[in-house]
């Protein structure tokens, strides 16, 4: 699989340059499967640490702006945090899409083991690499960095409707 940087898929971030996401070939098609309710599983390599947030912070609260209607959206999905003493076997009871999102995804054992896991026991997920480095085995999107512009980016393609 290779990811495509598609320079003409973008979205504005408060007026900064735009953001560029990298897609892996067919998922652009079907990204409206995830734009609606859908369970998060967020891998710790993507934790509020990483992102300098308080650790309290949900990803929401550390991309989007507070109130928005982004923000409203996303947060309205359950998430699963997972780390490297997780089982990475994951069962998840859901008939919802799955969104997993983590950075560098492909670069620990653990994190390829769950992604492996969740594509072998769920319908629909779409793998989000947030590392600066996403191996296209074990990203759909790569979003080439986690800063708040980025973050913003990816929720704002993840809610559209």
């Amino acid at each position: 699989m290779t990811l495509v940087a598609e320079p003409e898929v973008r979205a504005e971030v408060r007026a900064e340059l735009p953001v560029r996401l990298g897609f892996a070939p067919g998922v652009r098609e079907s990204l409206a499967r995830f734009q609606g309710r859908c369970t998060v599983v967020r891998l710790a390599t993507l934790d509020n640490d990483v992102l300098g947030v308080p650790r309290w912070y949900t990803l929401q609260e550390a991309w989007a702006e507070p109130g928005s209607p982004v923000a409203q959206l996303w947060g309205g999905n359950p998430v699963v945090s997972v780390g490297p003493a997780d089982d990475p076997e994951l069962v998840l009871a859901t008939g919802t899409p799955v969104v997993v999102v983590g950075a560098d995804n492909a670069a620990a054992w653990w994190t390829r083991q769950v992604v492996d896991a969740v594509r072998a026991t769920c319908r629909s997920v779409l793998v989000v690499d947030m590392g600066a480095r996403p191996d296209p085995s074990y990203a759909d999107i790569a979003t080439f960095g986690h800063d708040r512009r980025r973050g913003a980016a990816l929720l704002t393609l993840l809610t559209a409707s």
